[in-house]
């Protein structure tokens, strides 16, 4: 019997220790693979495995900035802090605070009041706005851009929008910024320039507040992923009705939640008796009284009051970017004309697709790609990388409830590709499909 039993527990020993290597390489081999991989060019990396991939993405990523950063235009813009598009210039002011964290600082984008006024007026609001945010900032990049034009609309001229994504680079660039935490904040005029620049470039922004501005009838189906917060003073009618198109925004947003299952994360803060001037930055986070039902009162019920933090970077503070949503909506036609840009998110479509919407999701788990609308009146395509799918088996593409598979080859020029085109190393790709 202890013979029969010495054997069994011998065959066990022998079913675990190939149970054990058949799991394939632990934590530390994987570390020592992949750091393998990094010490080569990308050219040299062969894209056999999706570990392979990733590490291909990284040293492209920078190979691309070793170039890039010597590149004679981005030294000026930022030596002369001023960046030119066409017969545009954006001038901005950047102050560093505390430390950046472990993926690098975060940013904080604020933008002034004052529009349509004389240049001296714009001028005295820009200044205000180069330290108005500053206190609440812990660590990070505050930076102020300057309106391009003394017009109503000084922040989202179409010139504006190219300007902002080559502040995002070069930022990306010169200070090592966490791409995945770039906030975009705003009062007034600045606060009308938040509601028109976050659905065009939606995917560039971790959170957004907007405070004091008119929404001039913008739509937001752009932002499922990115984090809205509005604010405005309860009595601040003095332009086109601001402060009840504020409150209207809240039952706008809670309908695109409805109808898109999800997404959309939004809060409303109307400050009680307040008209132009509400506190925003308190740095102490004191509480502020607003309306607890802002749809009810923009229907004419009675206020019912509370009181919040309604510091705006504490706000956008608690969000973080993810720059592949497992889903994603998209209003093909919203975007800024004048960016090169075809790409949102994960999703692609060239400037000549001006209609429709597509909204999309993907199951890393299952390696399906799933279109669960779109209209757009064009081809689109699903980008890719090894955080979404594994390139070694079939991915799937199902539309309509028909499924079709695809064997998809990674590629370095489509990575080179991707890398120019938005200067992110967390929105890089190795390929594509395209759906027409």
């Amino acid at each position: 019997m202890r013979k029969i039993s010495f054997i069994l527990s011998i065959i066990m020993l022998c079913c675990c220790v190939l149970a054990s290597c058949s799991s394939g390489p632990g934590e530390e081999e994987l570390k020592a693979m992949y750091d393998e991989l990094l010490a080569k060019p990308s050219s040299e990396i062969t894209m056999d495995s999706n570990l392979a991939i990733k590490a291909a993405r990284e040293v492209a990523w920078n190979e691309f900035m070793a170039v890039e950063r010597r590149e004679e235009s981005r030294v000026t813009e930022m030596a002369e802090k001023a960046i030119t598009f066409g017969e545009a210039t954006m001038k901005f002011e950047v102050k560093i605070v505390g430390k950046a964290g472990p993926n690098g600082y975060p940013v904080y984008i604020a933008l002034h009041g004052g529009g349509g006024a004389p240049k001296e007026v714009n001028d005295q609001q820009w200044d205000h706005m180069k330290i108005y945010y500053l206190d609440s900032v812990e660590n990070g990049i505050y930076v102020a851009p300057r309106g391009v034009r003394d017009t109503w609309h000084t922040h989202f001229n179409d010139e504006s929008y190219p300007l902002y994504e080559r502040l995002i680079e070069n930022l990306s660039m010169y200070y090592g910024i966490d791409t995945n935490r770039v906030y975009l904040v705003g009062y007034s005029a600045g606060g009308d320039g938040v509601w028109q620049i976050t659905p065009r470039l939606a995917d560039r922004f971790a959170a957004v507040n907007m405070s004091a501005g008119h929404p001039n009838g913008v739509d937001l189906t752009n932002v499922y992923n990115t984090p809205f917060q509005i604010q405005c003073g309860q009595n601040d009618d003095a332009v086109k009705t601001r402060n009840t198109e504020c409150a209207r925004y809240c039952e706008v947003l809670d309908d695109l939640q409805e109808t898109y299952g999800g997404g959309y994360i939004h809060n409303v803060n109307m400050h009680i008796l307040k008209e132009h001037g509400i506190v925003d930055n308190s740095p102490t986070h004191e509480p502020q009284a607003v309306i607890s039902n802002p749809v009810q009162w923009f229907y004419g019920e009675k206020v019912v009051p509370t009181s919040v933090d309604a510091n705006a970077i504490g706000f956008v503070d608690q969000y973080v970017r993810n720059p592949i949503p497992e889903k994603v909506v998209w209003s093909v036609g919203y975007r800024a004309k004048l960016c090169d840009t075809e790409t949102f998110y994960w999703l692609r479509a060239a400037k000549t697709v001006t209609e429709g919407i597509v909204v999309a999701s993907y199951n890393k788990e299952t390696n399906t790609i799933t279109i669960e609308q779109n209209t757009a009146n064009g081809p689109i395509s699903i980008m890719l990388n090894e955080e979404m799918v594994d390139f070694f088996s079939p991915i799937k593409v199902v539309i309509d409830g028909v499924e079709t598979e695809y064997n998809v080859t990674p590629s370095l020029d489509y990575i080179n590709k991707t890398i120019a085109e938005r200067c992110d190393p967390n929105m890089i790709f190795a390929a594509e499909i395209v759906i027409d």
